[in-house]
């Protein structure tokens, strides 16, 4: 491909978008009265636009006119991807060749998606080039189907004194030297191995880290962060690597967000937490003779953790295990949450873990029910959870919950509903604004009905009540 953007023989990234989609595309005039009015900007904001699409399309821009011929040279950002879960990226040589004619010596944005085993050999190199334009926000993907498993991530990446924002996706973190991220904010790593003493011991090389995002990281069975002053969110999702229980030292953190984990986190220390989300796909059989005690505690323990935080969400599967606690006989902390949000299924089997929540809530203030329904894999079905619960020590209320369940469908009934609403507002004694999200789960029809029930239901309480 010439400089110019024309037909040559070397093929960059907007070539191969053309080969695979084969659009025309109008060629505008180059007179001033067909230029239309985005030509007409300035260079500086048209490369901004195209620094938001994948540097293929941007490319393509070139053949509309001389005036959009050399404009994605000086785009700010590269974004080397393909469309559909089954893209395996772009080749090396035009990959390769579109950095050859990219001209802006900083980059504030690099992302990179490669699954080829052919494009391995060439990682580094392209890793290095964002790194020496000082890119401030670098993503990087290796897929996981390469051939290769996990790409060791190269040393140069470690002393980068520029990157602000770093991704990486399928990448194996060991590294042999003195880790510099001095401007690095916000790091996200999302199916990476890599140690316990990796945080332990380079956390005081990316000292200004604000957040810290895990999906899927392997071998990590003990997160130290007590080092990280400036932390103030961790977000850690993970579901099918697990090995057991991970221990948690944030002291400084005020978000936390834990969901699709198997087993309960050890909050070891979370003292400055001021907000926090908590939600468990637990693989226990709740049928056995050995009833999953140790599990039910180490929920309690972690609600202990959470007592003092102002803005509390609860998952379906936490609320379900606090149900079966409550019932077994165990106590639950004081919160003082003023806003409370419980992603839960509406039937009568979970109330006594969102009771208890409730009454031992003094100052909660807002309230969110948002309905969950727990047909999809990795929650805890009904029949689970009836079978940790013996009629002969229920009051009258949780008896109900062996008769009233929801069948598993995608649809509400309006009785339901507003019976499991009485439950709540019952057990509430300081609440302001109860939110009800049951998104598509309740028809029409039944919706309007709903609607005509909630003043009724709030006549004694005055609180006000939002439907959605």
């Amino acid at each position: 491909m010439a400089d110019d953007g024309g037909n040559g023989d070397g093929a960059t990234a907007g070539d191969c978008y053309a080969h695979h989609h084969r659009r025309d595309i109008k060629l505008a005039g180059d007179s001033s009265e067909n230029l239309d009015s985005i030509s007409s900007l300035p260079d500086v904001i048209l490369q901004q636009i195209l620094s938001y699409l994948p540097t293929n399309l941007a490319i393509r821009t070139s053949v509309l006119s001389t005036r959009w011929r050399h404009l994605w040279y000086d785009t700010p950002s590269l974004y080397f991807d393909g469309p559909g879960t089954l893209y395996r990226g772009l080749k090396a040589d035009t990959i390769n060749k579109t950095l050859a004619r990219y001209k802006l010596p900083k980059i504030m944005s690099f992302h990179l998606y490669t699954n080829m085993l052919d494009n391995v050999p060439y990682i580094d190199d392209w890793i290095e080039f964002a790194i020496s334009r000082n890119v401030e926000n670098l993503s990087l993907d290796c897929g996981e189907s390469n051939g290769h498993g996990f790409h060791s991530i190269p040393e140069f990446i470690y002393t980068s004194s520029s990157v602000k924002q770093l991704s990486l996706r399928h990448c194996h973190l060991i590294p042999r030297c003195a880790v510099s991220w001095t401007s690095l904010k916000n790091l996200s790593l999302h199916t990476c191995s890599l140690s316990d003493e990796f945080f332990a011991k380079t956390l005081c090389g990316f000292p200004f880290l604000e957040s810290l995002k895990l999906f899927y990281v392997l071998n990590l069975m003990v997160l130290d962060l007590t080092k990280s002053l400036r932390l103030k969110t961790l977000e850690i999702y993970s579901y099918m690597f697990e090995r057991g229980p991970m221990q948690i030292v944030a002291p400084h953190i005020h978000s936390l967000k834990l969901t699709k984990s198997k087993f309960s986190c050890t909050l070891v220390d979370v003292s400055s937490l001021t907000e926090a989300t908590v939600e468990a796909i637990p693989e226990v059989d709740f049928r056995t003779l050995k009833q999953p005690k140790t599990l039910q505690v180490m929920t309690l323990k972690m609600l202990e953790k959470l007592q003092n935080v102002d803005k509390l969400t609860l998952g379906a599967n936490f609320l379900k295990l606090l149900s079966i606690s409550k019932v077994q006989g165990l106590s639950f902390p004081m919160f003082k949450a003023k806003a409370l949000t419980l992603e839960t299924t509406m039937y009568l089997c979970v109330t006594p873990g969102v009771v208890s929540v409730l009454q031992n809530s003094p100052e909660l203030q807002k309230l969110t029910l948002v309905h969950i329904m727990d047909c999809r894999s990795g929650f805890i079905q009904k029949d689970d959870l009836l079978y940790n619960f013996d009629p002969r020590g229920l009051n009258p209320d949780q008896r109900c919950c062996r008769c009233w369940v929801f069948e598993r469908t995608l649809s509400l009934k309006t009785k339901h509903v507003a019976s499991f609403m009485k439950i709540i507002l019952k057990n509430t004694k300081t609440l302001e604004k109860m939110v009800v999200r049951l998104k598509d789960y309740l028809e029409e029809r039944c919706f309007e009905e709903l609607l005509q029930i909630v003043p009724l239901l709030s006549i004694d309480n005055n609180i006000n009540i939002v439907l959605s």
